[in-house]
């Protein structure tokens, strides 16, 4: 006859689960290559030559031009880039956000085992309880 768990190989075994998924993420985060904040933007430009064909006709504009820009000290900073260096860009930029959501699932995960071992205390409807974690300003 089988034995029914008891309260504390749940917690146990939910822990287990956390850890396993929490060094997944870990596994994940190794793999990520440089990182770059910012947006890289494509643009097709005039010349502003009277005579040109960009002039009268946007498909026949100039370009692709890449501009990166990102914030430095509340101000936006933007910078030419020649092709060659927009594909590795991209990629930087792809990079930070996977980062980002990688780190954002390592503190939800990192949340559930926190509050999965506080014991659960019955407080006032819609109050905190002891132990939980404030919401991050975002």
């Amino acid at each position: 006859m089988a034995r029914e768990k008891t309260g504390d190989q749940r917690r146990r075994e939910r822990l287990r689960h956390y850890r396993r998924e929490y060094v997944r993420l870990k596994t994940r985060l190794r793999e990520i290559g440089f990182i770059c904040e910012g947006t890289l933007v494509e643009r097709w430009m005039q010349c502003g030559k009277p005579n040109c064909a960009c002039a009268t006709d946007r498909a026949s504009r100039h370009g692709p031009y890449y501009q990166l820009s990102w914030k430095e000290k509340g101000k936006t900073v933007s910078r030419r880039l020649p092709a060659e260096h927009a594909t590795l860009y991209r990629q930087w930029i792809a990079n930070r956000q996977r980062l980002q959501s990688i780190i954002q699932q390592m503190h939800g995960v990192s949340q559930k085992a926190h509050r999965h071992l506080l014991p659960a205390e019955k407080t006032k409807k819609g109050s905190a309880k002891p132990g939980d974690i404030p919401p991050s300003p975002r």
